[in-house]
């Protein structure tokens, strides 16, 4: 993995986690708290499905400890590696402890398995794929924080899921373009 696709790579996922925590001042504009995406896992979907064919030296220091390791050994790494990455979330987004590591590791874990599939879909296919694993996403989050934190049920799932899916062509066009041509 060349420095310029860590920095990228770095850089987008930060960029997601400050706009996932960041909130429009004001009570005029609470309306647009529905349309917002949910940024992290647009770029949980995207970089899991980009990963088989970015691999490299980043790559092999977290997830492949020797040059035996199969590609089913990587993955279940990188599916531990993303669930720890969900605790970090769960802290960032005060959500309770675990609930985004389970989110996260879910959809990598579907992601990988299914990545040849996406990879073929066309773009209006994969947006529709973004917008139902973002919506099983979201009611997942919704049911467990109505148990948890008694709050109440809305509509925010499916318009959260719907803007990611309208966002999805356009931003996996722009980091496509960012990180460069790959052997996808």
């Amino acid at each position: 993995m060349n420095s310029g696709l860590s920095i990228v790579l770095t850089l987008s996922v930060l960029l997601s986690f400050v706009l996932a925590v960041a909130r429009l001042p004001g009570e005029t504009v609470t309306g647009l708290s529905y349309l917002r995406p949910q940024w992290i896992l647009l770029i949980l979907f995207f970089y899991c499905q980009q990963l088989p064919y970015r691999r490299g030296v980043f790559f092999v220091l977290l997830f492949g400890s020797s040059r035996h390791s199969d590609d089913q050994t990587t993955y279940r790494r990188g599916v531990i590696f993303i669930w720890f990455f969900g605790f970090f979330a769960d802290v960032v987004l005060n959500e309770p402890f675990g609930l985004n590591g389970a989110i996260f590791a879910s959809i990598a874990f579907f992601t990988w398995r299914f990545h040849q599939r996406h990879q073929m879909q066309s773009t209006v296919q994969q947006a529709m794929m973004v917008f139902l694993i973002v919506f099983l996403a979201e009611v997942f989050r919704a049911f467990v924080m109505h148990f948890v934190a008694d709050q109440p049920w809305d509509i925010l799932p499916l318009t959260t899921a719907l803007s990611s899916a309208i966002l999805w062509p356009f931003f996996s066009r722009l980091l496509l373009r960012l990180i460069g041509p790959g052997s996808n």
